[in-house]
């Protein structure tokens, strides 16, 4: 195998290693619930399985890809570029991401107002069920149940969410089609799907194509894996205050922001990105 193979051939094979590894996963939890009675439903099982399973499904295949077609330069096909001017272009990444806060839970809204039949329906079950181990998995209220889930729920799926789609799919997507533009929605959509949650497909459309713009013209993978971390880390420290009492509002429920903040914030996004990422990138 060497770096001169098509790259939808390696996209293909990193994407297959993945369905792989996550079809293992699967047996192996399974496995592993039924030999020690250890319920697959409960948080000490749920949150240590969850950090193996995006380590090995999004995390390994790449590496596996990049020891078999880019063993000579891993380093520059990542883009992993951890320099000071990164960090500034990191910082700027989380303030864009919280300014499309408003837009995404307006789509969110709207997102999840869709009629999709009896399909939809179907859809829906699933997405509840998946979303009630996700609040099993995230509801704790010490400090160290806090720490546990922005290392397990912020900052791993950060890392090797932004590694396997930015760095492995956008990228070889890229290589492949000649177009940034196109290889960033492509893998969003992927992105989106991958989550398998239909009444969220818009929101998260939307924040992977995001991420993609930042990876591309930051030439780094460091600012998507700040704004991927500190998007994830406000859900968790949320959840982590409504569980306390702290803080007493409905995390599920959309916020309703005026379309004029909306569209303010939106566009102090877009302008500060022009002014940050598109001018150091014509630097």
């Amino acid at each position: 195998m060497k770096k001169d193979t098509h790259p939808l051939l390696q996209l293909l094979a990193m994407l297959g290693m993945m369905l792989g590894l996550m079809l293992l996963c699967s047996i192996i939890s399974s496995a592993i619930s039924l030999l020690t009675g250890i319920s697959p439903t409960s948080r000490g099982f749920l949150l240590p399985a969850q950090a193996i399973i995006q380590l090995l499904t999004f995390g390994l295949p790449v590496w596996l890809m990049l020891l078999i077609y880019h063993r000579d330069e891993q380093t520059a096909f990542l883009q992993w570029d951890f320099s000071k001017p990164k960090w500034i272009l990191g910082l700027s990444g989380i303030v864009i991401m919280l300014l499309l806060s408003p837009l995404n839970d307006r789509l969110t809204e709207w997102n999840d107002a869709w009629d999709l039949g009896s399909i939809g329906d179907m859809l829906r079950s699933a997405q509840d069920a998946t979303e009630g181990l996700m609040e099993t998995m995230i509801g704790t209220t010490s400090v160290g149940g806090l720490l546990a889930n922005l290392l397990v729920i912020a900052l791993v799926p950060a890392v090797t969410e932004e590694l396997f789609f930015r760095c492995g799919v956008q990228n070889l997507l890229q290589r492949w089609t000649r177009n940034p533009h196109l290889s960033i929605w492509i893998s969003a959509i992927i992105f989106s799907l991958a989550h398998g949650e239909v009444f969220a497909f818009m929101p998260r459309l939307v924040m992977g194509a995001t991420l993609g713009y930042l990876y591309v013209y930051g030439r780094s993978v460091l600012p998507n894996m700040l704004a991927h971390f500190v998007n994830n880390a406000i859900v968790v420290i949320l959840y982590w205050l409504s569980a306390r009492g702290t803080i007493d509002i409905d995390l599920e429920s959309p916020t309703h922001f005026p379309w004029l903040l909306i569209g303010c914030c939106t566009l102090a996004a877009v302008l500060l990105f022009c002014a940050t990422f598109t001018k150091r990138l014509k630097k």
